[in-house]
């Protein structure tokens, strides 16, 4: 029995066995530029939400109302400078940013410009307003944050209601955060569109939906 290869379909074979291989490697490259854009445009994207977080510090602008206090609830978005109450009379305001943190009036985020650089106006402008808080009310005002955070990873679902009741700085300071922006703990408030209670120091879910 004789056998024969058809020449044209190997060749063809070959051919699209080289064409694939060398489409790979550029699909490899292709898929790492895309990467690398979307990383630079998010890292775009956090520097800017800084600098809009600094700029609302800095010009003194009109913070958003945390609270709607017609349907007792909290709605938190990274990006938006809030007002979270008031320390020792002075009003706290500040920003939760995308890339993580709180950039806060009482203690300012400072961007770091590298060892031996000259100092920006920006920096400067952010310690004195550092220096205008004793430390007691720097303090106060951490703690407030902290307990707002908890709130924001508890509307994501980073944190449990378990979780939260445990976390002694959020026992301590919700109650004072609660009176500070308007939020009335005698009755059920939703944070995001999620249903609680809190009673006896114990936050609660409604309706199992935490």
């Amino acid at each position: 029995m004789k056998v024969t290869f058809n020449a044209i379909n190997n060749l063809g074979t070959v051919s699209t066995f080289q064409t694939q291989q060398s489409k790979q490697p550029f699909n490899i490259e292709a898929n790492e530029i895309d990467a690398k854009q979307a990383k630079v445009e998010a890292s775009r994207e956090k520097y800017a939400e800084f600098v809009q977080s600094c700029n609302a510090i800095y010009q003194g602008a009109t913070p958003t109302q945390l609270m709607d206090k017609q349907t007792n609830s909290i709605n938190i978005t990274s990006g938006v400078y809030y007002h979270l109450g008031s320390v020792n009379g002075k009003p706290l305001n500040g920003t939760a940013l995308t890339g993580g943190g709180f950039n806060s009036n009482f203690s300012p985020m400072i961007q770091w410009t590298g060892v031996g650089t000259k100092v920006t106006p920006e920096q400067e402008a952010a310690f004195r307003i550092h220096q205008s808080y004793s430390q007691v009310e720097r303090q106060e005002a951490n703690e407030l944050v902290a307990v707002f955070m908890s709130l924001s990873r508890l509307a994501e679902g980073k944190k449990s209601v378990a979780s939260m009741n445990d976390d002694v700085m959020f026992k301590q300071h919700f109650p004072k955060f609660a009176e500070g922006v308007g939020l009335d703990l005698s009755k059920p408030f939703t944070i995001n569109g999620k249903s609680f209670m809190y009673s006896k120091g114990v936050l609660q879910a409604v309706n199992n939906e935490v």
